[in-house]
């Protein structure tokens, strides 16, 4: 089934079709997390702190609907830890050479302060990276490999978005730097030097790239429609998309980084997607017309192909691997969840347990890497965002609901 031929139809007319109706779109925005207070694993002194402010197929038994996961991809003996308690904003994995160390970085949703906590030694205690006091943060993207921040938090009503550049020495300040107001969405470029985001406009929205800072921001195209999200999977390509709601058609668009020019990828209602590390395969889902449940698609960018994934992750809670493009890891829940679980669980009123998968584009296959919970470790949960090591040896997620911080190894 061609479900990108279902819907485009021929030529432009399509993509003129889909921003008429893209008009009427109206979603439900995303809830932060209340700050509460967090505990670390072990002991953290905070020094003088800086204060920043006012600037899957339908029915059937067994995981997930699948009847041959066991048979066909068992789970993995994983080891899987506690990180961090609660809440916390969001991790990435730093590797450092002098020592060799796995470090996991986390900012605290109390006070937006930062931590490192090295994942490969025992016994290990916090250090403060940040003592930069940013309440109320939550959402956040890593930049420069790490050594930096864009984190977003409400203010009066209006969403700020800051960049925070972590000092190199105890004696070095901090680099902060704001952003324009009411971004609504944004994204970091592969390399983390730069930064992707929207605005809202009179007719729809316009995208901008800048330095991970910020500075230097120009215009790069604009679209007839409101409520997008963004990504930057590759470093030539951003990935926009509208946002997933039941029963509401749905597009995902390419815009390339530096002509700004917008080419149309797939349609569908309940569309959500996400794109691999060279933009050569879109993974996406959506319900057709007349299907029980939704389907997740792999849609080759060249050529328009695609084929239906046996294992349904929703495209949004995966990430891409650090070291290579055609792998990457997602989140999908253990069991079956029916039609419009995502508008549910966009809003907080629906969570099941997940399982974590590995996805490689290039060849169509899939693992199940490890069930929370389980004989692997840890306990169930509904995992809310992932980070992968550099070497793929370790994933990091984030449990939603309390936010707690786990850690899984995936390699030697």
């Amino acid at each position: 089934m061609n479900i990108r031929t279902s819907y485009i139809g021929i030529g432009v007319a399509g993509l003129l079709l889909v921003f008429g109706f893209a008009w009427f779109f109206f979603f439900r925005p995303a809830t932060p997390a209340n700050p509460a207070p967090a505990s670390g694993f072990g002991s953290v002194v905070n020094n003088n702190s800086t204060s920043v402010s006012g600037n899957q197929s339908a029915g059937g038994s067994g995981t997930n609907g699948i009847q041959s996961i066991s048979q066909t991809q068992p789970v993995a003996q994983q080891k899987i830890v506690e990180v961090a308690q609660g809440p916390v904003v969001a991790a990435t994995i730093v590797q450092t050479l002098r020592p060799t160390t796995t470090l996991a970085r986390y900012i605290s949703a109390q006070d937006g302060h930062v931590y490192d906590l090295p994942l490969d030694v025992p016994g290990a205690v916090p250090r403060v990276v940040s003592n930069t006091t940013i309440p109320g943060g939550y959402r956040a993207l890593w930049a420069q490999g790490g050594s930096a921040v864009l984190m977003q938090y409400l203010e009066g009503g209006v969403t700020k978005t800051v960049y925070v550049g972590f000092p190199a020495s105890s004696t070095a300040p901090t680099r902060v730097q704001f952003l324009p107001d009411n971004i609504i969405d944004f994204a970091v470029s592969p390399d983390g030097k730069s930064v992707a985001y929207l605005l809202s406009t009179p007719g729809g929205s316009s995208g901008y790239t800048a330095a991970a800072n910020g500075t230097g921001a120009q215009k790069l195209f604009s679209l007839p429609l409101s409520q997008l999200l963004i990504s930057w999977p590759s470093p030539g390509t951003l990935l926009v998309a509208s946002k997933s709601a039941s029963g509401v058609p749905g597009i995902a668009l390419a815009v390339d980084v530096k002509s700004g020019i917008v080419s149309p990828l797939v349609y569908g209602p309940d569309l959500t997607a996400f794109a691999d590390g060279n933009f050569s395969h879109v993974i996406y889902q959506t319900q057709p017309p007349g299907a029980a449940a939704p389907l997740t698609y792999i849609h080759t960018v060249r050529g328009g192909a695609e084929r239906v994934l046996s294992l349904s992750p929703y495209p949004e809670q995966c990430t891409t691997s650090r070291s290579s493009v055609s792998v990457f890891y997602c989140a999908t829940p253990l069991e079956y969840v029916g039609s419009g679980y995502l508008d549910l669980w966009h809003a907080g009123a629906a969570s099941v347990a997940d399982m974590l998968l590995m996805f490689n584009s290039a060849s169509g296959t899939s693992t199940v890497l490890a069930a929370p919970g389980s004989s692997d470790g840890g306990s169930q949960a509904d995992i809310f965002q992932l980070a992968a090591s550099p070497d793929d040896h370790y994933l990091l997620y984030v449990t939603k609901g309390d936010r707690s911080l786990w850690g899984v190894r995936l390699g030697s």
